[in-house]
């Protein structure tokens, strides 16, 4: 099977993420290759180690050349001549299903909802994927909640079949220490990942938790961000970011190496997540989850205290303080939860397979 998969960006993201992870777990005998719509980006490095070939469009984020970018498609379509074609997000859906291909589309969707806190070209760019979705074979939600059918239905999708839940590498063993006091969000810098509720979140409590921090690290979650910036002073968290309780990092190409600092991963986002990367690569290293109630998050967390309402400053603080409270035995009993959870729902071999029995599924009805 030649596979061709189509992404926007090659900067750390979920589905970025999720194609290094398909592309190294990818069966030997099949050849996969990534285009990517704009140029090189921090993934860079590992996509074209996970992938036979990797081609840059070297289109810029700020592009509107729809044209430039469906040409440059079809013509990477034509030379490869793959039996299948993938593509992943809203801004990749578009130009594939836009692009000359005698071979069937593949869509995967990796949000369940968007807001007016997204641009308003992203919120026009999905409906517009909703009504050239009869271009795509299939429609793969990455999420199996309500909220995912109920937005790919209310952009008009056809042809959704059943949710691929996102996996994750399983390292040798778990590196969960359990005298970490270090709360971690990593996330990009976007309205949807809620950094107002954490940042207020943790400073209601962080008198009652010396020798706890909270470390935020992602692409834009820097103090020069306006965005993050305004997080911070909305949060009133000023002080803390100059005394060290909060620290803004930035992105990481590191997300293991960073999970293993960390006592509990939080997962803020107040709509939109599906079945988040970093909640599968938390549970991997053996690293309890404190997560809102969005898609698929509550399945990362093994006791129900630890999963809270989106956007509730209270009941966020209300977890975390909770989570601080445990022993170090009982942390150490979740975060063995967590691995043991991994091994059996997040192994890479099982997503692998659940996309490539899919494409053959589709080959298949395509052959009939």
């Amino acid at each position: 099977m030649r596979v061709l998969f189509v992404c926007t960006d090659a900067d750390i993201g979920g589905a970025e993420r999720l194609l290094a992870l398909l592309g190294r777990h990818w069966r030997t005998d099949d050849t996969v290759k990534l285009v990517v719509l704009m140029g090189r980006g921090s993934m860079s490095r590992e996509l074209e180690e996970a992938f036979d070939e990797v081609s840059y469009l070297g289109f810029p984020a700020t592009s509107r050349n729809l044209p430039g970018m469906v040409r440059a498609l079809s013509r990477e379509i034509h030379e490869f001549a793959p039996d299948l074609v993938s593509s992943h997000l809203f801004h990749a859906d578009l130009v594939t299903a836009l692009a000359r291909s005698a071979a069937p589309r593949v869509s995967t969707a990796h949000t369940h909802g968007l807001s007016a806190n997204d641009h308003p070209l992203t919120r026009l760019i999905a409906r517009a994927v909703g009504a050239l979705s009869f271009r795509f074979a299939a429609v793969i939600p990455s999420s199996d909640s309500d909220e995912m059918l109920g937005f790919l239905k209310s952009l008009g999708m056809r042809r959704i079949t059943p949710a691929i839940l996102n996996g994750s590498e399983l390292p040798l063993a778990p590196s969960f220490d359990p005298r970490a006091r270090t709360f971690m969000s990593i996330a990009r810098g976007h309205p949807v990942k809620g950094h107002v509720t954490l940042f207020s979140a943790f400073r209601s409590i962080e008198n009652e938790l010396p020798g706890w921090t909270l470390r935020a690290i992602g692409p834009g979650v820097e103090a020069q961000n306006e965005l993050i910036q305004s997080a911070i002073v909305s949060a009133d968290a000023t002080e803390l970011l100059k005394n060290g309780k909060i620290t803004l990092e930035g992105p990481t190409d590191a997300p293991a190496k960073m999970l293993s600092q960390a006592a509990a991963l939080v997962i803020s986002s107040l709509y939109g997540e599906t079945s988040p990367l970093i909640g599968a690569e938390a549970a991997a290293a053996g690293i309890p989850v404190i997560t809102s109630r969005v898609g698929n998050c509550a399945d990362f967390v093994d006791d129900p205290r630890f999963a809270v309402e989106p956007g509730s400053i209270e009941d966020l603080a209300r977890a975390m303080a909770e989570y601080a409270s445990l022993s170090d035995n009982e942390r150490e009993a979740l975060s063995r939860a967590a691995r043991g959870r991994a091994e059996r729902d997040y192994n890479p071999a099982r997503v692998v397979a659940a996309y490539r029995d899919r494409f053959t599924a589709v080959l298949a009805e395509r052959k009939s």
